[in-house]
């Protein structure tokens, strides 16, 4: 699995307008926070992927070194303030990253009673190819 694909995600996150109006690029993090402090705020992790070697990838220096990396990456954006925010930053998500060539494949809403958090998770897949 890749860091470079996460860290590309984020980058289309961080690099639109639409999405830094609402979330700063700092409250934009790759990984699991220690803490949920800052909100609101969207954290990348990756959830899931496969690779896939093309004919003759590992038989021949001839032979094709074709392989494809698939990923599968939830975004969790969580607000303090209110089930509409986590939605219209979604759509924001959302556009952003399917104009990036990423599939959104889930959408789930929930709200964390002990942190009093509103929390909108997705799932999105992302395919790249990689000649090695």
């Amino acid at each position: 699995m890749s860091l470079g694909i996460t860290r590309m995600i984020r980058g289309y996150l961080i690099s639109s307008s639409s999405v830094t109006g609402y979330v700063p690029s700092r409250k934009i993090k790759i990984g699991w926070p220690r803490e949920l402090d800052e909100f609101p705020c969207i954290i990348i992790s990756q959830v899931g992927g496969t690779d896939l070697a093309y004919l003759g990838y590992g038989t021949s220096d001839a032979g094709s070194k074709l392989r494809e990396e698939n990923c599968s990456i939830q975004i969790d954006i969580y607000s303090k303030n209110n089930r509409l925010e986590t939605m219209q930053i979604a759509d924001e998500v959302v556009k952003t990253l399917i104009s990036g060539n990423c599939t959104k494949e889930s959408d789930i809403e929930s709200f964390n009673d002990e942190l009093g958090l509103y929390r909108k998770i997705q799932t999105y897949s992302y395919t790249q190819f990689h000649n090695d």
